[in-house]
């Protein structure tokens, strides 16, 4: 839980961020600030010291409290180019090779990296997105945060863009802001797979899709298409839809219900290796032989699909790649005031790599 005075600091770096008051203007004083939130007066001069510190603010003797220029107070900061980077997700899955790949091209440029992660969570990109800008970032890489749908945090966003600091999104894009985008052509490949599983003549087959971002939406689209080609008729079975915070409560029961189901599927396409490897654990956990009863396809071939038994067929991610890709954009725009067009933009073209988790019917 924070501090009072840690609430302080935020809404007034906030003030600043959102030019609420701009540099050298004066601010509330201490016993407005104290009315404003209804606080302590040592709460307010434990906050405002601590501006004053990171020169957020500075004081006038007999005057009162002022905005600093805070932009340009940090001369580390001003020597040095700064890039933010905000993904879902960094220590697991296919995260770290895309974020070495951001951390090495930047450093090879001698730009320094401010790295955080939102959990796929609104509030959590909300928070980290206040406090990149607050650090007074030249460029961010972002992915975004529940993308399939409007993006909640787009005065944050509309706030970069005013102020010209390059971004570019990777994974995904929101709808609402014009920026450029690295992502994989993730209905491809939902094709890719479907198409797979009924080339090995599986007719009853599902897609488990996670359907809050616009990878989920767009792979399941994909899959949709594959089956009306075919005329591949639906069934209740067909297509099991979750959300991000149901991965661990809820999904592994859906999932077991289905597996134990007289209607059980032959062949699975799962949203990405790691439902694929929960999906897998399932089925031996029910003594289904993968993939003599049961053929499962995942996506992103992370290092899990070669580690699994068997090792799973999966459709291809650039991933270190594309964090080379982004962070090379990113200093292109920082070195070309921002200045891009759409051939900016990168849609990487998906493979089926096919290993031992799918056979024939």
């Amino acid at each position: 839980m924070k501090h009072k005075y840690e609430e302080v600091k935020e809404k007034i770096i906030d003030w600043a961020i959102e030019e609420k008051y701009k540099p050298h203007e004066k601010i509330p004083t201490e016993s407005e600030l104290m009315s404003i939130f209804n606080v302590s007066r040592h709460t307010i001069r434990r906050a405002i010291s601590d501006l004053d510190t990171q020169q957020y603010v500075y004081r006038i003797q007999g005057s009162g409290i002022y905005l600093s220029d805070w932009k340009q107070s940090d001369l580390h900061l001003k020597m040095n180019k700064n890039v933010g980077v905000l993904t879902t997700h960094i220590s697991n899955y296919i995260f770290p090779d895309i974020i070495r790949g951001v951390e090495n091209t930047l450093y090879d440029e001698s730009y320094s990296l401010l790295l955080s992660s939102t959990n796929n969570n609104v509030m959590f990109e909300n928070s980290n997105l206040k406090n990149l800008l607050a650090h007074k970032i030249d460029g961010l890489i972002l992915e975004p945060t529940k993308s399939a749908y409007q993006s909640q945090n787009i005065g944050y966003l509309n706030n970069i863009m005013s102020q010209n600091i390059p971004f570019v999104m990777i994974n995904a894009s929101y709808s609402d802001i014009k920026a450029p985008s690295l992502r994989v052509d993730d209905f491809s490949g939902g094709k890719i797979a479907t198409e797979h599983l009924i080339s090995l003549g599986h007719k009853n087959i599902m897609g488990i899709f996670k359907v809050d971002d616009s990878q989920g939406i767009n792979r399941m689209n994909g899959f949709i298409t594959q089956c009306e080609k075919h005329e591949i008729s639906s069934s209740p079975n067909q297509i099991l839809t979750y959300l991000s915070e149901e991965v661990e409560a809820i999904l592994p029961n859906r999932i077991e219900v289905i597996l134990k189901s007289e209607q059980r599927p032959t062949g699975i396409f799962c949203y990405n290796d790691e439902i694929a490897y929960m999906t897998l654990h399932i089925a031996h956990k029910l003594n289904l032989k993968i993939p003599q009863d049961l053929s499962i396809i995942g996506f992103d071939d992370s290092t899990l699909s070669r580690v699994m038994d068997p090792k799973l067929t999966s459709v291809t991610h650039p991933k270190e790649k594309m964090g080379i890709d982004a962070a090379k954009l990113i200093i292109k725009l920082i070195n070309n005031d921002n200045k891009f067009d759409d051939s900016d933009s990168i849609l990487y073209e998906p493979k089926l790599v096919v290993r031992k988790s799918t056979a024939s019917l």
